[in-house]
């Protein structure tokens, strides 16, 4: 009987430890990780009904803000006018929803509950009022207009960065969705647990190819590409781990394809922009720190995002061996931009395909980078068009011709509304 008692003890001492353990680790090791994950709704729906910071692009324009909904009382729901055109970047915020974007990654800083904006609240201690925190971003709304625009009906994605910072000025996926009919509590509204379009530009790895035929330089591109394939840090949620390359064969080259999204392809372009250094690419460019006293009282203090390197990806040498090559590539083909005063600017290009996810056809899609001005890059885009169903987009004669042009587009658009102002270069 004492033997039984013994081992019974020693069983239940197991367990307690055990849950112990468990219970250590729910409450402090994955607890931030339990708090930001995706389908946790418990941080969004404590959110609604507190006052929680807007959302602006670069150039002032509001991208989400709190409104006091008449289907919802006084509680306060987020609002996003532009739809689905910042879906992929600035996300959602509801109750039954959830969080995703700016939304999720920064929930902190919207809400007040970051230290910075907690121990500014403190200077507030007998004020009757809180503290939020507006993000503002890198987009430029104008950029991210021209892009949506230029990419038309086609399934893919633009994404514009400041070579010198990794600041994102564009980023545009399509397929896209609606935040509000997502949030919103009118009947019709798209139902909680709704399969939405993944952000094509950086939650999505293709395979990219290229081979001399389509130029040089889109070889040499990806191969710089090859050697570090890891993730690129973006201040967004989501993002997958780095990719190998493909083992497959794409049937165009020798060489195979170099899985990768968007966002690192646009990653490792702008490198060559910046003697061969990644920058870690991020969509914030600062937090304003305001009161909620007066509800739109003007911000007091600020807290801006310096940029990250993320290490050497090419060597300065190669890095302008290559931009060289790139600008003959875009002479060759013709490529030059106006975007103010009728004064051309020389860009710098490198093309290349994809082959069709689904592996059912022949049919392939086309990527494009460019850099411009050549001589002294301000701004890299990257252009990637999946397959279409009805043509191919990919020709011998130059895959990336189509994409080149869209990349062009944005690039003009750039350097016209001077999306990169002097002021923000290191």
């Amino acid at each position: 009987m004492r033997g039984r008692i013994i081992r019974l003890t020693v069983a239940l001492a197991a367990g307690f430890a055990i849950l112990l353990v468990q219970l250590t680790n729910l409450g402090f090791v994955a607890a931030e990780g339990l708090r930001s994950h995706e389908l946790n709704t418990r941080a969004a729906a404590a959110a609604f009904g507190n006052a929680r910071g807007a959302i602006h692009s670069a150039d002032g324009e509001v991208l989400a803000l709190p409104i006091g909904h008449p289907d919802a009382g006084q509680r306060l729901l987020r609002a996003y006018p532009h739809g689905p055109l910042y879906a992929h970047v600035v996300g959602y915020l509801g109750p039954a929803a959830g969080a995703s974007g700016v939304e999720r990654s920064y929930d902190s800083e919207m809400s007040g509950t970051a230290t910075g904006i907690a121990v500014q609240e403190l200077a507030d201690l007998f004020a009757d009022s809180g503290r939020v925190g507006d993000v503002i971003l890198t987009l430029n709304h104008g950029v991210q207009l021209t892009a949506r625009a230029a990419l038309g009906d086609r399934d893919g994605t633009v994404v514009a960065i400041d070579p010198a910072t990794g600041a994102v000025i564009a980023m545009w996926s399509r397929p896209s969705f609606d935040p509000d009919a997502l949030v919103s509590p009118k009947p019709g509204a798209i139902q909680a647990g709704t399969q939405l379009p993944v952000a094509r530009a950086y939650q999505r790895h293709y395979a990219l190819t290229a081979d001399q035929s389509l130029g040089a330089a889109g070889v040499e591109l990806l191969e710089g590409a090859r050697r570090k394939p890891d993730s690129t840090g973006i201040d967004l949620p989501g993002e997958p781990d780095g990719a190998e390359p493909d083992d497959t064969d794409s049937g165009s080259g020798d060489d195979p394809p170099v899985r990768m999204t968007p966002l690192q392809l646009a990653v490792a372009a702008a490198s060559i922009a910046n003697d061969g250094i990644r920058m870690r690419p991020h969509i914030v460019r600062r937090v304003d720190s305001r009161s909620t006293e007066d509800g739109q009282s003007a911000p007091d203090a600020s807290v801006e995002i310096a940029p990250r390197d993320a290490g050497q990806l090419f060597e300065t040498a190669i890095a302008a061996g290559l931009l060289g090559r790139m600008a003959a590539e875009a002479r060759q083909a013709s490529i030059g931009l106006e975007p103010a005063d009728g004064i051309e600017v020389a860009a710098a290009i490198a093309t290349g395909l994809l082959g069709d996810p689904s592996d059912t056809s022949r049919r392939t899609g086309s990527w494009a980078v460019l850099l411009a001005p050549a001589d002294a890059p301000t701004v890299a885009v990257a252009v990637l068009i999946e397959p279409d169903v009805t043509h191919d987009i990919g020709n011998g004669r130059g895959g990336g011709t189509l994409a080149t042009m869209i990349a062009a587009t944005a690039a003009e658009t750039a350097l016209a509304l001077r999306a990169v102002p002097d002021s923000d270069r290191p």
